[in-house]
This record gives structure tokens, sequence and C-alpha cells, in this order.
């Protein structure tokens, strides 16, 4: 089972994929947790689980061309959710996201946007245009001033889950992807010190959700190699535990190979 999903997603999943499309499901999943799952990666877990989604399709409907050339024309820079209903609410339709995702695909239409974002290196599709003094006017009240903190974010101490499915503590502000550090990495420096480098924190247990300082253990990156070759990590901590004192002799043994 794939470390991405949570508890939460898996049961999500499962209590809503009958009556859907796997399109209709791919995009609630990725509205209701801030995700950008490809369809493929959808398909796949529901055939891994053994989940059947309805066959229910939209009914069929031609579009017009007036319907085509307004989505050509706005689909820049906006999310899915926002093409669909400025679409219904300029036509009085109420077609579904997955309606206009159809379009897109079929007209290869790029929104350059993903999961809410830019995607990294891709152009923004307003890049080079100069704002007149009516647009700047209008925005000027709402731009971000260097130095201040956007209203979303995060506070130090927040946590998330991160797509391995560890959870992650913030730590500090403006150091981007800095900011944040595994929590069992984290709590496990803050009583016995920096984890040297090579090395990594594990959860003796196999649960990345047992913080218990007991259950946390750093191994270096080769003893973590030779523990998964040879079966040493165990459900049981002790045991675990053991596995890694085997493990350190082994790779003793191997560096001293090495050496000769």
């Amino acid at each position: 089972m794939s470390k991405f999903y949570t508890e939460e997603m898996r049961k999500y999943i499962a209590d809503n994929c009958k009556g859907k499309t796997i399109l209709d499901l791919q995009i609630e999943f990725n509205n209701r947790f801030n995700t950008n799952i490809t369809y493929k990666a959808m398909k796949s877990y529901l055939s891994g689980h053994k989940l059947k989604v309805g066959r229910r399709k939209e009914q069929h409907r031609k579009y017009k061309d007036e319907h085509i050339e307004f989505v050509k024309n706005n689909v820049k820079g906006i999310t899915l959710k926002e093409l669909t209903d400025r679409f219904n609410k300029r036509f009085n339709m109420n077609v579904s996201e997955s309606a206009i995702a159809n379009i897109k695909n079929k007209h290869n239409l790029q929104s350059g946007i993903v999961g809410g974002r830019f995607e990294k290196g891709q152009t923004s599709w307003n890049k080079g245009k100069k704002m007149s003094s009516y647009q700047y006017k209008r925005c000027e009240a709402t731009m971000f001033k260097k130095g201040n903190i956007p209203a979303n974010a995060r506070a130090i101490g927040s946590e998330r889950v991160d797509k391995n499915g560890y959870i992650l503590i913030k730590i500090q502000d403006g150091h981007r992807n800095a900011n944040w550090i595994r929590k069992h990495r984290y709590l496990y420096e803050q009583k016995y010190g920096k984890v040297p480098k090579g090395h990594k924190v594990i959860f003796a247990d196999g649960n990345n959700r047992n913080f218990d300082l007991n259950n946390l253990i750093v191994v270096s990156d080769a003893e973590e190699l030779i523990m998964n070759r040879n079966n040493l990590f165990k459900e049981d901590t002790e045991l675990t535990k053991t596995g890694v004192v085997v493990a350190k002799l082994l790779d003793k043994v191997n560096k001293r190979k090495k050496d000769l």
C-alpha cells in the first residue's frame, strides 16, 4: 500500500468512488486534499485495491464553436474549478469539471498551473505584458510587498503530511523547503542533538506515527541497506534494535574487507 495515501485519503476514495467516473473522483480528491495525483495514479490505486467506480458518465453534449472558443480564451492562469464556474455562468449551463477537462484534453489546452501553482520552468501566460495604469491602481492595494507575510502562511510549529506519508513540522520562515523537517527527526535532534551526515532517523516498529523517543533510532545509510537486504526490520521495537546491532557489525566487517 502506497505510503502517500493517509488513512483519511484511503477512506475518502473507498466512500466516494461508487457512482463516479475515475476522472470525477480524481478531480474531487485533488480538490479535497490539495494534491495533484494523475488520472493514471487514481486508476492504478482503484485497481490495486479492487475498488470499482460507477459507469455513470455525463450525458453526451455537443459543444458549439463558441463554447470551445470560450475555453481557449479563458484557460490560461486559472484552475479547472474557476474555468468551469466561468463557463457555466457565461452560458447558463451546469457542466462538470470533468467535462471542461475533456475539452481541454481534446484541444490540448493547458492552464499553466498545477495544483494551484505554476509548474517549475513554465512561462506565465502574461509574462512580458505591461499592466495599464488603470489595472495597477486596481491592484496596488492588494499587491504583495517585500517583507510581508502571506495571510495563508503556516505558523511555526504547524504540521503537514508529505508525499511519502511522513509528518513534517515547520521550524522556521524564509527558507522555502528548509522551513520544514520530518517530525521524528526534529524530535530526535531536540533530545540528542544533530543527526550526522549520511545517517537518518528510523521508526523501530515501522509505524511512522509512533514518535516515542524509544522508537526512534539513528542508522547510517549503509546500515539501513544491510537491514533491508537481510530483513532485519521488524514490527517489534526491540527486535529491530537487535537488527541494528547486527547491521553495524556487518557494516564493520564489510569495511575491513575493503581495506584488505
